[in-house]
């Protein structure tokens, strides 16, 4: 079984430890500096944000009720992605301020799942 990290809780909601791109040595996760790594790394506003304000996550941020009223969080194409994909990074968000870091981490990785589904299995 996978050690829990939590360096490799992205600043989005996602456990970076379960994707396969990690996993195959491909990505070091969306806190590495390698450009190649994340999806969507270069139009990624999330990193930025949590990066100048010094957030782990934007668990940490207190600006909005919700990191679904944040504009950087969630994008019409996020939203447009986790509908087809049937996901739910915003759960992963609300998981870490619930339950921490460590917790979502060890969570994730018992599910294998980079994000949470949205629907239940």
């Amino acid at each position: 079984m996978e050690q829990t990290n939590i360096d490799l809780v992205s600043y989005c909601g996602f456990y970076c430890g379960t994707c396969p791109k990690y996993t195959k040595g491909h990505c070091e996760g969306c806190k590495g500096n390698n450009p190649k790594c994340a999806v969507g790394y270069k139009s990624c506003q999330v990193k930025p944000c949590c990066i100048e304000n010094e957030f782990n996550s934007c668990a940490n941020c207190n600006r909005f009720e919700s990191v679904k009223d944040c504009k950087l969080y969630n994008p019409f194409m996020i939203r447009f992605g986790q509908f087809i994909t049937q996901t739910n990074r915003k759960l992963g968000i609300e998981m870490i301020k619930a339950k921490g870091e460590t917790e979502f981490a060890k969570y994730m990785i018992d599910k294998g799942w980079v994000t949470i589904k949205s629907r239940k299995q």
